[in-house]
């Protein structure tokens, strides 16, 4: 087939959004949601269904140490490494339907699209799920491309427990899908990574592709705040050490912070829990999360710092004392030029609307990036509402965003 006639190839919608719909009947949450955790048995039945369609479309499967999936369709070339696309297939417990589901499926479409056009690649291709992205049974998030990437040792990644006490590696064996590939064994050319966008931009400005150019640095902070338990109808006001007061007053101090250093900035505490919850009492410790976000690493790590000044300081202004510790820490990361060209091209080519920018939320992508040629492509969602029942993508969009994930992975992989 001739590059030309490549050109013409189009993915098929129908097929596309039907398998976002069949997919999401599996652990699903009212009319709209899904919750299907990283190694739960609803993830368990996802993988099966998933795994169905790549041996339908006859394709290769291997797994990993950390449960990661690859789905391989082989080049006419065997000596070229394989051009990969994929995301995961996990939810967050009141997720929805389009959440890295659609980079598995617009990925494994990609591939079924060239069987039927009868389009043979010179390099392989992968479609793969990323095991645990999104970090809600096992933290941390993006675990199993952090293991694939070796940002995470073999013997750490089995030890990790969830909050049942359940061994990761126990977990991921229950699955059926801990398996003995090595990282080594499969280098990869690129990888190319579509997403919803998780903001209003795309759909804002009424473009229907978004050509991501970077991920933004993240750092988590545990702090736990350290006062005296006491009784909230005999303790004078002034002779107490609230740590459920200083708790308080330490987010109230995280926005400031996070407000003066630019737009860019993001901080934030998603989790806030008092060591006791009795309504007479004064709690005597409170842990708390902090989620610092911003694209410029010199700029992040300045953030980090006056926010552990922060909290030290607002805990002490309240009698209370203030421990903080790092528990995680991604930089910015740059995706490769010449993959967000290709991206780009292939946009302009389709004669698409797009436009280059950042992602605000972590994404797999981020981490293969540290081992692998990469970028990523956004499709537009309603309200920028995600981790939400009520998250919803157009089915043209989807469509319009694996167009574009094709074209860029031919460009990578060349058409025998």
């Amino acid at each position: 087939m001739s590059d030309g006639s490549v050109g013409r190839v189009r993915i098929d919608a129908d097929r596309l959004w039907a398998r976002h719909m069949e997919l999401a009947r599996i652990g699903r949450v009212g009319e709209t949601g899904n919750c299907r955790v990283a190694l739960s048995e609803e993830d368990a039945e996802a993988r099966a269904l998933f795994a169905s369609w790549c041996r339908a479309a006859g394709l290769s499967l291997r797994s990993d140490r950390a449960g990661n999936m690859f789905a391989i369709r082989p080049g006419r070339d065997p000596s070229r490494k394989p051009v990969a696309a994929g995301s995961h297939l996990d939810t967050q417990p009141h997720g929805g339907r389009f959440d890295g589901i659609s980079g598995v499926l617009a990925a494994l479409e990609a591939v079924e699209t060239l069987n039927d056009a009868g389009v043979e690649t010179e390099a392989p291709l992968i479609v793969v799920n990323w095991t645990n992205e999104e970090g809600v049974s096992f933290a941390p998030g993006l675990l199993g491309s952090a293991w694939f990437a070796g940002l995470i040792a073999d013997a750490d990644l089995d030890a990790i427990e969830g909050p049942d006490g359940q061994r990761f590696a126990d977990a991921a064996a229950r699955t059926g899908w801990r398996g003995e590939l090595r990282p080594d064994e499969l280098a990869l050319d690129s990888f190319f990574e579509l997403h919803i966008e998780q903001g209003p931009v795309l759909e804002k400005e009424e473009d229907q592709v978004g050509v991501v150019t970077s991920v933004q640095g993240l750092r988590w902070l545990d702090v736990r705040v350290q006062g005296t338990d006491a009784h909230a109808g005999t303790t004078p006001l002034e002779a107490r050490r609230d740590a459920l007061l200083a708790a308080a007053a330490i987010v109230v101090e995280l926005n400031r912070a996070g407000r003066a250093a630019g737009s860019d900035a993001r901080v934030s505490v998603g989790r806030f829990r008092p060591g006791t919850d009795g309504p007479s009492t004064v709690a005597g410790c409170v842990d708390l999360v902090v989620d610092i976000r911003h694209p410029d690493a010199d700029t992040l790590s300045g953030l980090v710092e006056r926010c552990e000044a922060a909290c030290t300081a607002a805990a002490a202004a309240h009698g209370c004392d203030a421990r903080v510790s790092q528990r995680l820490a991604v930089p910015p990361r740059a995706f490769d030029p010449s993959c967000v060209d290709a991206v780009a091209a292939a946009a302009r080519a389709l004669g698409l609307r797009h436009r280059r920018l950042p992602s605000g939320a972590l994404h797999d992508a981020s981490n293969i990036a540290a081992v692998a040629p990469t970028a990523m492509i956004f499709v537009p969602c309603r309200n920028g509402v995600s981790h939400n029942v009520e998250e919803y993508a157009e089915k043209d969009d989807l469509a319009a965003g694996c167009e574009v994930l094709l074209h860029a992975m031919l460009a990578r992989s060349g058409v025998a």
